[in-house]
């Protein structure tokens, strides 16, 4: 794999386990941000999106890091049980790996905050990527 992020969206394309970009602050997340864009995945709003378009990345946030966390545990297993908070109900959804491409963004400082709380992000991801 190369060092750039295209390479990194490329290594995560079509496997089973969401990738992690890890920002250094929050003008490197914009910048992987807009560069995922570019190279055709869309931002999810919370991570229930993340299986509605399966080329998508989601920026965690300290109150999305149990959703997250969750996600990436369920996410290789093949089914994924997402709470849906809009309409107050539980869906199981199934990934189509060989047409997906999950990231997690998150910036260093939130991932070392997140874990500390005991949500261990890396480990439930796959590869990552920092710049």
């Amino acid at each position: 794999m190369g060092n750039n992020i295209e390479d990194f969206i490329k290594k995560v394309a079509g496997g089973r386990e969401a990738g992690i970009a890890i920002a250094k602050d929050a003008e490197e997340a914009e910048i992987f941000s807009r560069r995922m864009r570019e190279q055709g995945l869309q931002k999810a709003e919370n991570v229930f999106d993340l299986l509605r378009c399966p080329k998508a990345y989601f920026a965690v946030s300290e109150d999305s890091a149990k959703d997250t966390y969750d996600f990436l545990l369920q996410y290789p297993t093949g089914q994924v049980e997402i709470f849906d908070k809009a309409s107050m109900h539980s869906e199981v959804l199934s990934p189509d790996y060989e047409r997906s491409a999950i990231v997690i963004l998150i910036e260093k400082n939130l991932l070392a905050k997140i874990e500390a709380k005991g949500f261990n992000l890396l480990s439930a991801a796959g590869p990552a990527y920092q710049s």
